[in-house]
């Protein structure tokens, strides 16, 4: 294992700020990209070596295994000659879980801004590979799954490399990135120039808020009848799926097998006719897409699993899905997936999904007739964290019951 390696230089430009001249906690930047994407390019920008004439602030560079960095950043705060810290993540790292492992005093050091650095010319090829990267917690993760994670999760996009394609093939990627994560600011650049205050120091990182950021979670989470992706020039577009009956199992894990045209990213849960416990999570990416189990859904558990001690969010989930106190027939069991692609047919995604609901004939057949339906799909416990199942439940987010995960 690598010990965490730092350097230390000062920005190019000036930007007024010392941080540890003012007795304040030193902002610390990660910076993540797939492997070529340009990181280092932009840390040696931002460094600007150690002249005196740079009157910059004075940023110090960290990188290395990330059990390790938060002691490095610490000893750095500690020596006090530096005003920032930029942690630059390895290729195939999930900004979230850097992010979840930095751990400091509060008065020491903050997580300040979470930037991703795109590669312009080959961000289609990327998004198109589905070969192994790395892994993370649950497994092995793709090309894609990790570009879109590192896409998902960051408050600023870099988009490196913008004098390697057109105008129009920047305007389209411009809108895919805003689509995946409405919340970043996006900047473009060539040779990984850009401005520090543009990167460091800008208190734009709110745990809460960034990794509520991605496009996906803010359709599913959007009053109905809210404007969601509107399909622009680049033809970027999304919509959100919703039903409150159950898929045939063979019906959708055939749609699941087919060539998903158009589609760039979806993600969210669904009810599965013979699994009325345990509600399925679905994440796609490009060609990477994965299921698995999301959680136990609210009517499936006794009223004494509920929350307790939180009158207001059991009430919520009363009011939000249950016809009256009594009701768990149905309860919170239903479908509801955000799609966003390219030059979608919503019409046609809409039929198709339709047409893996129950038939209203199947439908009457009730539950224990369904539990006898052909299931292709790999068996769900709660704990299961085979490959068929995507990296990142969604937990509390998609109503499902207590005994859901959030990774």
């Amino acid at each position: 294992m690598k010990a965490p390696r730092s350097f230390c230089g000062r920005a190019r430009e000036f930007a007024p700020f010392q941080a540890n001249a003012m007795n304040q906690p030193l902002p610390v930047t990660v910076l993540a990209g797939l492997p070529g994407a340009g990181k280092t390019t932009l840390v040696n920008h931002l460094l600007g070596g150690s002249h005196a004439d740079h009157a910059g602030p004075r940023i110090a560079l960290v990188s290395g295994e990330t059990d390790h960095v938060s002691n490095e950043i610490a000893r750095l705060a500690a020596r006090g000659n530096v005003d920032a810290i930029v942690v630059e993540a390895r290729g195939h790292d999930d900004p979230q879980s850097v992010a979840e492992n930095l751990v400091f005093d509060d008065d020491i050091a903050q997580l300040d801004t979470v930037v991703t650095v795109i590669d312009a010319q080959n961000f289609p090829r990327d998004y198109a590979s589905t070969a192994m990267l790395g892994h993370d917690e649950e497994g092995e993760r793709t090309v894609v799954e990790t570009l879109v994670a590192q896409v998902e999760f960051c408050d600023v996009i870099v988009i490196n490399k913008t004098d390697l394609i057109d105008k129009t093939a920047l305007a389209k990627l411009r809108d895919i990135l805003h689509a995946l994560n409405p919340r970043a600011e996006i900047i473009g650049t060539q040779f990984g120039v850009v401005p520090s205050k543009e990167v460091v120091n800008t208190d734009r990182f709110d745990f809460d808020a960034t990794s509520s950021a991605p496009g996906w979670l803010a359709m599913l989470n959007a009053e109905p009848g809210a404007t969601l992706i509107a399909a622009n020039e680049s033809g970027i577009g999304g919509f959100v799926y919703r039903a409150r009956r159950p898929f045939h199992p063979e019906r959708l894990w055939s749609l699941l097998h087919q060539e998903w045209t158009g589609v760039l990213r979806s993600k969210g849960f669904f009810w599965l006719a013979t699994r009325s416990d345990i509600g399925g999570s679905l994440s796609q990416a490009g060609g990477a897409l994965r299921h698995g189990p999301a959680g136990v859904w609210w009517a499936a558990q006794d009223r004494n699993e509920w929350p307790t001690g939180d009158a207001e969010l059991e009430a919520e989930i009363a009011a939000d899905w249950f016809g009256d106190a009594d009701d768990t027939s149905i309860g919170d069991r239903r479908q509801e997936l955000a799609i966003i692609g390219t030059a979608l047919d919503e019409a046609h995604w809409r039929s198709a999904f339709d047409a893996c609901l129950l038939t209203d004939e199947e439908w009457s057949l009730g539950a224990q007739a369904w539990a006898s339906f052909g299931d292709p799909f790999p068996s769900w416990e709660i704990d299961d964290h085979e490959d068929h199942e995507h990296g990142h439940d969604h937990g509390d987010e998609c109503d499902c019951g207590a005994h859901g995960h959030d990774h």
